[in-house]
């Protein structure tokens, strides 16, 4: 028997003795050598019976195997890999042999669906599994290994692909946040080189006639008809009193003039009159309401799109001589800015 064999059988050995010793009854016969009717002291804190450790765990499972105590070993090994507190403390290369061994306790009791179930376990944790070792199981062992592996070589290339898959979509999806923050802080710097243009207007030239209201408020429509209804009638005021004036001129208070030319003028006075009058009237009447609807439709403020900020304004070094007196001195200096 090889020494790693002898040795985990010792180790066996002396777990049972440690298990039957902590299970032997209270009432059983006194050793030879105690006295009849001497009472067995009670036991202390440290007479329990002794907790393996994984790894004398591990050691007894694989003696179970080595020894051909397959139901032991079975059941060694499903206790330390159903354990969940115990699985999770094994490093991969243990759980993966663990899982091996008990895979050949099953097959060896004849559990041959339960085996291949322990199989899949292992390859699907560590798709690049290699072969169990020949030397230490035998062929029926490695023949159901290759075959669960054969089987799932398909359902491994899947994984393989949607893992790549998946990697490639978020390496995708890091590239696309990537560029969006890297655009987001361009927009960024691009706004803080800007300014909005407000363009701010006046009240006072809301109350100014010929549409300046209207033009001020960018309502150029109504602007130009207040600024052409206002120029018309004023023209035709202005006109109509000129002619007025001029027909007054030339009657000279009706001297040397017939009756009937005396009636033409009076005619063409009263004509000029009153279109001067109504000319007048329209005029005022355009005009008071172009500055009241300019001021009822009074825009405090246009925003003109945005313009690059200008640049801060560099200081120039400056140098300033100093000239000053104090009682029995004076003194020279200079100031600067930079």
């Amino acid at each position: 028997m090889r020494r790693s064999q002898l040795s985990t059988l010792i180790l066996v050995t002396a777990a049972a003795l440690s298990d039957f010793a902590a299970a032997a009854p209270k009432d059983a016969p006194v050793p030879a050598g105690r006295p009849g009717g001497a009472a067995d002291p009670k036991p202390g804190k440290n007479d329990r019976a002794p907790v393996l450790t994984l790894e004398a765990a591990l050691a007894r499972a694989t003696a179970y195997y080595e020894s051909g105590e397959y139901k032991g070993c079975s059941e060694s090994f499903a206790a330390l890999l159903d354990d969940p507190s115990q699985a999770s403390l094994m490093a991969p290369r243990s759980r993966e042999q663990a899982r091996v061994y008990r895979a050949a306790c099953l097959i060896a009791k004849g559990d041959v669906t339960a085996a291949d179930e322990q199989f899949r376990l292992a390859v699907r944790e560590n798709p690049q599994m290699a072969v169990p070792n020949a030397i230490v199981f035998p062929p029926a062992v490695l023949e159901r290994f290759i075959i669960v592996r054969t089987t799932l070589m398909e359902e491994i290339r899947k994984a393989d692909e949607e893992r790549v898959h998946r990697e490639e979509a978020q390496a995708v999806e890091a590239r696309r946040r990537a560029e969006a923050e890297r655009q987001r802080v361009a927009r960024l710097e691009a706004l803080a080189n800007q300014e909005t243009v407000i363009v701010k207007n006046q009240r006072w030239i809301a109350s100014v006639p010929f549409g300046v209201g209207q033009f001020q408020n960018r309502d150029a429509t109504l602007g130009a008809i207040f600024l052409t209804t206002e120029l018309v009638a004023a023209g035709t005021a202005i006109t109509a009193t000129s002619i007025e004036l001029s027909l007054h001129s030339q009657a000279d208070g009706g001297r040397g003039l017939t009756a009937d030319a005396v009636d033409k003028l009076n005619a063409n006075l009263n004509a000029a009159h009153y279109t001067g009058l109504v000319a007048s009237g329209v005029f005022l009447l355009t005009a008071i309401g172009g500055i009241v609807e300019a001021n009822l439709s009074f825009v405090p403020e246009f925003r003109d799109g945005v313009r690059q900020r200008p640049e801060p304004l560099q200081a120039k070094p400056r140098v300033t001589p100093v000239v000053g007196a104090l009682p029995g001195a004076a003194h020279l200096g200079v100031v600067g800015t930079f």
